[in-house]
C-alpha cells in the first residue's frame, strides 16, 4: 500500500493585531453558507474569509479573478501573515450538544499528498455535485491556496498519535476563541524538531477517510494533475490541507441529514398509499412536531430493527419501518454491496425517491427542489412557512458504517453525513507559494 504522505507546513493567518477577534473573520465551509449568513458575515468584518470564497453581492459571476486580487492584496498589507516556520498544527474544538453536555475532539492540521481513490489511501463515502467542483477549481486556479481544510478521520486504536497530541495540549495554546455559534477553538503549533517530523512518521500507511470536504480534495485532486511537476516530492501542488481526527474521538459528532422536498410530485394520500407496498406505516400525527420542543423525533426511530426514517408533510407525520419481506436486490443497473443498499439513506433514494415518487434525488438536489438540513428544527420552519410540502427525517450514518462503505470502494448519496461542528474557513490558509519555503 502506498503511504499517506503527510506534511508540515508554514501557514497563512490572520494577524489579529489587524483584524482584531479571529471570531469575526472565519466564516463556515462556503456549501452551508446561504445568502442570508452571507451578509451576516460581511458586516462581521471588512477582513472576513467570505470575502474570499464566494461571489460578492453585486460583483462578478466569475468571482476568483476578484478574490485572487483581495488575497494578494491582504497579504501586502499583513492582513494575512506567514507564520515563522512549519508546524503541525494540533487543533482542538470544544462545543455543547443538547443531551451529552461538552463534548471536545482533538486533532491535527496539516498538508496531505492528494493521491487517487483507486490508490486506496484516501478513501471517499459521499458523491459530490460536477458542477460545485468546477467553481472551487477555478478559485484554486486563481488563488493558489486552500482557504479551508478537509475534513479527514484516521484510526488510532493504538493511541499513538493521540499521545503526540496530548503532549502539545499540556501547554498554552498558540491561538484561542470562541465563535458566534459557542465553539471554542485551540491551536498550538508542533514545529520542525519538535514533534512534527514524528507525528507524520506515526501516520505513515494509515488510510484516511474523507468526512467532509469530497468537493474540496477532489478540486485539489484535479489542480494536481493539471501539472505534471505536481507528483513531484514535495511540490505544493501536490497536497491538500486537511485536518486529521482520530476515528476514536469521543467528541466525533455524526449527525443525520434529513431530505427536505420544496416541491412533492405526488399528494401525501398517493405517496402514503405506495409506500405502504414496502414500508410499515404508522401515523404519529402531530405529536412528531411538538417533538421539537421537548421529546427528539429520534426517539420514534429508536429500537427499529430495519431501516426506519419519519416522513412529514404540512399536515401530518408518519412513522415508515421497511417491511422484513422485501427484497433490497440490486436493481438493474445499481450494484451495490448489501451493507450499502440497506443504508436508510439508499433505502430512501431507491424505495421512495425513485420508484414512489419516480424523481432522481441528484437531479432535485441541483434544481434546488431537494435540500438537506442537519437540524430538525429547520425542517419544521420550512413546512410551517409554506417553503416545503414534504420531508423525511433520518437517523445519524455511525462511523462503522462509513468505514465498511468507504473501505468497500463505495460511496453513499450526496450529503449522507454531517460531521458537527463544521471545520471554519480561514484559522490557517495553505498558501502554495510559501506553505514548503
Amino acid at each position: 500500500m502506498r503511504e499517506t504522505m503527510i506534511r508540515p507546513l508554514r501557514g497563512t493567518l490572520y494577524a489579529c493585531e489587524k483584524v482584531g477577534e479571529m471570531e469575526r473573520v472565519i466564516a463556515p465551509p462556503y456549501d452551508v453558507i446561504d445568502e442570508a449568513a452571507k451578509l451576516t458575515l460581511l458586516e462581521r468584518s471588512p477582513y472576513n474569509i467570505v470575502r474570499l470564497i464566494l461571489p460578492q453581492p453585486g460583483g462578478a459571476r466569475e468571482f476568483w479573478t476578484d478574490s485572487a486580487a483581495l488575497f494578494s492584496r491582504w497579504k501586502e498589507d499583513e492582513v494575512l501573515v506567514v507564520d515563522e516556520g512549519p508546524c503541525i498544527y494540533v487543533y482542538r474544538q470544544t462545543y455543547g450538544h443538547p443531551t451529552q453536555g461538552l463534548l471536545s475532539r482533538t486533532g491535527f492540521l496539516a498538508a496531505v499528498r492528494c493521491v487517487d481513490f483507486e490508490d486506496g489511501v484516501i478513501l471517499p463515502h459521499e458523491r459530490t455535485f460536477p458542477r460545485t467542483r468546477s467553481e472551487r477549481l477555478e478559485l484554486l486556479r486563481a488563488c493558489k491556496a486552500n482557504f479551508s481544510q478537509v475534513f479527514m478521520v484516521f484510526r488510532d486504536g493504538e493511541g499513538e498519535v493521540q499521545e503526540l497530541m496530548e503532549k502539545a495540549v499540556s501547554t498554552p495554546p498558540a491561538l484561542a476563541f470562541e465563535d458566534y455559534d459557542g465553539v471554542r477553538h485551540e491551536l498550538w503549533r508542533l514545529r520542525s524538531g519538535a514533534g512534527a517530523e514524528e507525528v507524520c512518521r506515526r501516520m505513515e500507511g494509515r488510510k484516511l477517510i474523507i468526512a467532509d470536504g469530497h468537493h474540496r480534495y477532489e478540486t485539489a485532486l484535479a489542480y494536481g494533475r493539471e501539472d505534471a511537476a505536481a507528483s513531484e516530492a514535495g511540490h505544493p501542488r501536490g497536497f491538500v490541507s486537511a485536518v486529521l481526527f482520530r476515528s476514536e474521538e469521543p467528541g466525533l459528532l455524526v449527525l443525520p441529514v434529513h431530505r427536505v422536498l420544496r416541491r412533492c410530485p405526488l399528494d401525501s394520500r398517493e405517496l402514503v398509499r405506495r409506500l405502504e407496498r414496502a414500508f410499515l406505516v404508522e401515523r404519529i400525527g402531530d405529536v412528531a412536531r411538538e417533538g421539537c420542543g421537548g421529546e427528539r423525533l429520534s426517539g420514534y426511530l429508536e429500537g427499529a430493527d430495519s431501516t426506519a426514517f419519519i416522513m412529514l408533510t404540512r399536515k401530518d407525520a408518519f412513522r415508515m419501518e421497511l417491511k422484513d419481506e422485501i427484497d433490497i436486490s440490486p436493481r438493474p443497473g445499481k450494484g451495490g454491496s448489501e451493507r450499502w443498499r440497506r443504508l436508510d439513506v439508499n433505502v430512501l433514494q431507491s424505495l421512495v425517491f425513485e420508484e414512489a415518487m419516480g424523481v432522481d434525488a441528484a437531479e432535485m438536489a441541483e434544481a434546488g427542489v431537494l435540500r438537506f438540513a442537519p437540524w430538525e428544527e429547520s425542517v419544521f420552519s420550512a413546512l410551517e412557512n409554506g417553503e416545503a410540502e414534504a420531508a423525511f427525517l433520518l437517523r445519524a450514518t455511525t462511523m462503522d458504517e462509513i468505514w465498511a462503505i468507504a473501505e468497500g470502494g463505495e460511496r453513499m448519496p450526496h450529503k449522507s453525513s454531517y460531521f458537527h461542528p463544521k471545520l471554519p474557513s480561514g484559522l490557517v490558509i495553505y498558501d502554495h507559494e510559501t506553505a514548503f519555503r
